[in-house]
């Protein structure tokens, strides 16, 4: 019996003669039901993928047994029906990613953040750009990428692609009841290559650049279009559909028309996958129903909080300029402003998107083509990635005067507090415009964590009070664009003073030690304060890593694990590590010299 991991692909292949007429709107569904259910099941339209091949896909959630049955009326009526076992997801496989509140989860219930970037036109390019471009992904620290189903015209991004999604017809239009299937086994090809790093694929329907006619069909033909991409691509766990790059420059496409679009995409997806529609001037009702998350190009970033509070969705800016040196101004901005814009956003509450446009001679950008990255900011990224990582959990706004909402002040605003009164007499759009004009980059981070992101002041220190408790408080401060953290408390409690360099991109990271064990802190020896990879990197310290933490070497997250203090190693084990065994881990670690 064929066994298939939850979240993963089921296919069958029915063979048969070719469809006279349309090669996407075929007759093929099947019916898939749990072992124990008698009626209903799923229904899942299939797709004919040449050569006389009728395929379906089917991605089930649940473990156990699934039967199936198809069903294809073609000049010759084939029904076939089987049974699969659903077996327990493994590895990366956690299932496709869905909304929680203003956040994201997979289909498992682990937490998903989006470090995105942007390779728009990368399926499009020679084998050669194409296999450079995921071995860079491979090494990088992103796990979403936005790009294009159809090819792009624009500055830097001039070439004809080697393969279109449409056959021509006689009269040389675009055939949209004729797929190209060479197109569509090669987008596959790269949504594999992106599942088998666990890279999410926002992938854009229509877009405006455009000279081969794609921007210009019907809204009929958009619908037939769109009918085989969601019989063929659905059942890809990493799939998010984006409805357009830009929908308000496709000029050919009314409001009313992206309604339509939207409500069909959403309708005829058996899987529900995350579905946004990105802005070029005016955002798309974020209320509309259909709308999963905000999908945003804006340069006024420090928005991202209102539009959070006011729309309780996940909100992403996936377009805050890029990294680089070209002429238009939302190419050029600095590896530091791109890497703060990252820290600022998830301070506030959202996500951020990357994208890279250093000029080359051969025109190869990665925004547009991939390839390779040049920039400073992908491993500044990294180092946010870790550090969230490491402690768990995604930055909550840390809302105060004059940012909160007046209507929820702590006393309901006292009269006799004129500064609460004053603000409180604020119109909307005026509390807006302070908000933005006071930001507070602070954020909490579960019940143990506080971070200060001082964004791009340069202050000389930062005055904490700190809980008056009985283990008291690790403090850190953070440098991000020297990606380096140094302790200064191991138990601060009360007032506290952090001296700071008097310089941009500063962040202090404030840890309650509760319920964590206290640790000796000999001069010279290993501590927990050291890191995965320093103990593994010296013998003896190796051993003891050896003895208590095998079990751990050969997970796909361990790699990130590397780089965290072993006592936040011991803490965020999910329980597997007993606070007895990080005390005799520690006793025994106190023992080996530096």
């Amino acid at each position: 019996m064929k066994k298939i991991e939850q979240y993963s692909i089921f296919e069958a292949t029915i063979q048969s003669p070719a469809p006279h007429n349309s090669h996407v709107d075929v007759d093929f569904y099947g019916i898939f039901l749990k072992d124990g259910q008698e009626t209903g099941g799923i229904r899942i339209k299939g797709f004919y993928a040449g050569n006389g091949d009728y395929k379906i896909r089917f991605m089930p959630k649940e473990e156990g047994l699934w039967h199936f049955t198809l069903y294809l009326n073609s000049p010759d009526r084939v029904t076939e029906s089987g049974t699969f076992e659903c077996i327990r997801a493994t590895g990366l496989n956690h299932g496709a990613v869905k909304p929680a509140g203003t956040d994201f989860v997979y289909d498992d219930g682990t937490k998903f953040v989006p470090y995105g970037t942007t390779i728009y036109a990368w399926i499009h390019q020679t084998d050669e750009i194409v296999k450079e471009t995921v071995e860079t992904l491979r090494e990088s620290p992103f796990n979403k990428v936005r790009m294009c189903v159809f090819p792009k015209h624009a500055i830097y991004n001039s070439n004809d692609p080697q393969l279109y999604p449409f056959e021509k017809n006689d009269a040389g239009a675009w055939d949209v009841n004729k797929p190209s299937f060479s197109y569509w086994d090669h987008l596959e090809k790269c949504l594999n290559d992106l599942l088998s790093l666990g890279i999410e694929t926002d992938l854009i329907l229509f877009h405006p650049y455009d000279r081969w006619g794609f921007s210009k069909l019907s809204l009929s033909e958009n619908l037939v279009y769109l009918d085989y991409l969601l019989r063929r691509l659905s059942a890809y766990r990493n799939i998010w559909w984006s409805l357009a790059n830009e929908y308000d420059m496709v000029f050919t496409k009314t409001n009313e028309d992206w309604l339509t679009i939207g409500q069909y995409v959403s309708s005829n997806d058996p899987y529900n996958h995350l579905l946004s529609i990105h802005n070029w001037l005016r955002v798309f009702d974020p209320k509309t129903p259909w709308i999963s998350h905000l999908s945003l190009q804006t340069n006024i970033y420090e928005k991202v909080l209102n539009l959070v509070m006011d729309y309780k969705k996940p909100v992403i800016l996936d377009e805050v300029r890029y990294e680089g040196d070209i002429e238009p101004d939302w190419g050029n901005i600095s590896a530091f402003e791109l890497t703060h814009r990252f820290w600022a956003v998830m301070m506030l509450g959202g996500y951020c998107s990357h994208g890279e446009t250093f000029y080359r001679e051969d025109e190869v950008l990665w925004w547009a083509k991939g390839g390779k990255l040049y920039g400073e900011s992908p491993k500044r990224i990294a180092f946010l990635k870790s550090l969230l990582c490491e402690v768990g959990g995604t930055p909550k706004p840390n809302l105060r005067i004059p940012v909160q909402d007046p209507n929820n002040l702590p006393g309901k605003a006292a009269p006799e507090n004129p500064y609460a009164k004053a603000v409180a007499s604020l119109t909307t759009s005026e509390r807006e415009q302070l908000i933005i004009g006071h930001l507070n980059y602070t954020a909490t981070i579960g019940d143990d964590y506080t971070l200060y992101y001082l964004g791009k002041e340069c202050r000389a220190f930062l005055d904490l009070e700190l809980p008056e408790n009985d283990t008291g408080c690790y403090v850190e401060v953070i440098d991000i664009w020297e990606m380096s953290r140094t302790a200064i408390e191991r138990s601060a409690r009360g007032k506290l003073r952090v001296k700071l360099p008097g310089k941009e991109g500063m962040a202090v990271l404030v840890q309650k030690l509760k319920d964590y064990p206290h640790y000796s802190f000999p001069k010279g020896y290993f501590t927990m304060d050291n890191t995965m990879e320093e103990a593994l990197n010296n013998p003896a310290a190796k051993v003891i890593m050896e003895k208590y933490f095998s079990s751990f070497f050969s997970l796909p997250q361990f790699e990130m694990a590397l780089k965290m203090p072993l006592g936040a190693f011991c803490k965020y084990s999910g329980g597997r590590i007993s606070v007895k065994t990080c005390n005799t881990v520690s006793r025994e670690l106190n023992e080996v010299p530096l």
